[in-house]
C-alpha cells in the first residue's frame, strides 16, 4: 500500500517538476524569450546607430567628393578655418561690442 502511495506521488511530482524545467527554458534560458526580446531590442538600437553612420558618411564623402572636383569649397573652407585672403583683398572683421 505504502509502495503504491510513493508510485502515485512519483507519478505527479516528476511530470510537474519537468513541466517547470521546460518553462524555465523556454522562458528564461540564454536561448529564451526573455533573451530573444532583449536581443532584438538590441539589434533594432544597432540598426539605428548604423544608419546615422551610414549618413555620416555620406555627407563626408560627398564633401571629399566636391573637394576634389572643384575649388569653390576648397576656397570656402581656406577662408572660414584659416582666414586666408586673396592677392589684392582686404580682410574687414565685425566684431560685436563687448557687453559689460
Amino acid at each position: 500500500m505504502m509502495l503504491k502511495d510513493l508510485l502515485k506521488k512519483l507519478s505527479i511530482i516528476i511530470p510537474l517538476l519537468l513541466l517547470i524545467i521546460v518553462q524555465y527554458r523556454i522562458w528564461f534560458d540564454d536561448t529564451g524569450v526573455v533573451s530573444s526580446k532583449a536581443l532584438t531590442h538590441q539589434i533594432e538600437q544597432l540598426q539605428l546607430e548604423n544608419d546615422f553612420h551610414q549618413s555620416e558618411n555620406n555627407k563626408l564623402l560627398a564633401e571629399v567628393t566636391e573637394l576634389r572636383q572643384g575649388t569653390d569649397l576648397l576656397e570656402e573652407r581656406a577662408r572660414e578655418e584659416l582666414g586666408l585672403i586673396r592677392k589684392g583683398e582686404t580682410f574687414i572683421l565685425f566684431a560685436d561690442p563687448e557687453t559689460p
